[in-house]
């Protein structure tokens, strides 16, 4: 299974952060490999959403449900057709200039070759992903002063840990 941990400090609120990262239905303009969400069952603190994915040269669909605490916490699970599991979750914790992100993503997929690549790109596609939201976060809400930091963990058992700067 592939797992990653990625902490970033950024300039931006949680707020607009959070607002940005609820808002899947966007997701496929600035996201890299998100071909297309629709979200059905919207109810208060949950939603569902049908998804195509693009993954390698493969194309993903799953479904997930989002639970959400606003403004602090987003929980995504999802499975479908060659996922068979799905875990994304995105805490928000307030600072005085800015906010702290913390995403954490698992994802197991059915086709064993398949999650073997999965695992061996799940560093770059996790910080690429978290890069396309900070690019659309200046693009939706302005450049920000504050510097951001990012530090981001594999699997324990499989990767050594990692610190970059974004």
């Amino acid at each position: 299974m592939a797992y990653r941990v990625v902490h970033r400090t950024v300039g931006y609120t949680a707020e607009q952060l959070f607002d940005l990262v609820l808002d899947v239905e966007r997701y496929p303009a600035f996201v890299p490999g998100w071909e297309a969400a629709r979200v059905s069952d919207r109810r208060e603190g949950s939603y569902r959403t049908d998804q195509i994915v693009r993954m390698l040269a493969f194309r993903q669909r799953f479904r997930s449900v989002t639970t959400f605490e606003r403004p602090h916490r987003i929980h995504v699970t999802g499975q479908g057709d060659g996922v068979k599991h799905l875990e994304m979750s995105w805490q928000f914790l307030p600072r005085d200039d800015g906010c702290d992100i913390d995403l954490e993503v698992s994802l197991g997929l059915s086709v064993r070759p398949l999650q073997r690549l999965a695992e061996t790109a799940s560093r770059d596609t996790t910080r690429q992903m978290l890069t396309a939201f900070m690019a659309e976060a200046e693009r939706r809400f302005g450049t920000k002063g504050a510097a951001a930091t990012t530090t981001a963990k594999g699997d324990r058992s499989r990767c050594p840990p990692m610190t970059a700067t974004a």
